[in-house]
């Protein structure tokens, strides 16, 4: 993911990075300017690497649950440089049963610039002029949307005729509860959440909350050239946040399992953590008088124990959760 050298100096890669953050803090809803060579710079360099590790381990998560079992045809929705593509093909499973990967995006530009990347996809076919609707391989195909729904008004004519959708929006406060709207409007299109939701009920923090959103956390391992530019930028990246829906039309498989939507939380007497098991907003809740408590990763699956106390929202542990 992270390429062993810089295409550029670092001095160069930190700036066109800080240009295109500005770009995007000036202008949230704006298209991507990947005419620019500031922004093909910062890209290649900076965030293709950081959101292909936020694809892999969305991807990975969809893996554990048998998420992209049959599905053989694959299209890339505003797919900029192919990130999403590009994690997908890197499964070795995954890969395996591959038959087409369809790269969409209006900017000819993107699809050039990054063409030598496009060589580790399968089958590849890139295109600025693409209709969803009436997909001959809609039982097999899966259409994603990997950071490009931020940028639509409205979802394009024939999503809804694909077996599976793979959607990823940055984890913000606005986008991520956009997202969990848009979780409601896909079980009522008739479609079941594979991940990161362990069940199909209403979602406790749209339900109960007006601040809280879903997002997984993943670890950054990056080169020491990496950390050359990050010194010069005013953000770091010791880990990375995605918000993301995988839903398909097959049901998803039962689980008694939970997720944790929250990181840790240091309180008085206690630790708590988010975790979502339904459409209750509860907390797992080790007390210190009585248990040593865990470090979890936030959107970890774990098994809770049998001896749980139910305390108002906390689910209080006498027992390690696995």
């Amino acid at each position: 993911m992270f390429a062993d050298q810089p295409s550029h100096p670092i001095s160069k890669v930190a700036q066109s990075v800080l240009r295109l953050s500005d770009f995007y803090i000036a202008q949230p809803s704006a298209a991507t300017p990947w005419n620019e060579e500031y922004c093909q710079i910062a890209y290649r360099n900076y965030y293709l690497p950081l959101n292909q590790l936020r694809c892999t381990g969305v991807v990975q998560r969809g893996a554990q649950v048998g998420f992209f079992d049959g599905l053989s045809h694959f299209v890339d929705w505003g797919c900029g440089p192919g990130t999403a593509s590009l994690a997908l093909a890197a499964n070795e499973k995954i890969r395996k049963q591959i038959k087409t990967q369809t790269l969409f995006d209006h900017s000819t530009t993107v699809l050039k610039s990054f063409g030598d990347l496009h060589s580790q996809l399968v089958n590849v076919k890139k295109t600025d002029q693409l209709k969803l609707k009436n997909t001959p391989e809609g039982q097999n195909s899966l259409l994603v949307f990997s950071y490009s729904i931020t940028e639509l008004e409205q979802l394009p004519e024939g999503w809804d005729e694909f077996e599976a959708l793979m959607i990823l929006e940055p984890s913000t406060r606005d986008d991520g509860r956009k997202l969990l709207e848009l979780r409601e409007k896909l079980k009522a299109e008739g479609y079941s959440i594979w991940a990161p939701c362990t069940h199909q009920n209403g979602c406790p923090l749209l339900l109960h909350s007006k601040n809280d959103w879903c997002h997984d956390r993943f670890h950054v391992q990056a080169p020491e050239w990496f950390s050359e530019v990050e010194a010069q930028l005013p953000m770091r990246n010791r880990t990375i946040t995605t918000s993301y829906l995988l839903a398909r039309r097959k049901p998803a498989p039962l689980t008694t399992k939970a997720r944790l939507t929250g990181d840790s939380l240091e309180e008085k007497g206690k630790t708590r953590q988010l975790v979502c098991r339904s459409e209750a907003r509860e907390f797992l809740a080790w007390m210190h008088k009585s248990i040593e408590p865990q470090t979890l990763n936030r959107g970890d699956l774990v098994d809770l124990p049998s001896d749980i106390e139910v305390k108002s929202n906390e689910l209080r542990l006498h027992s390690p959760v696995e």
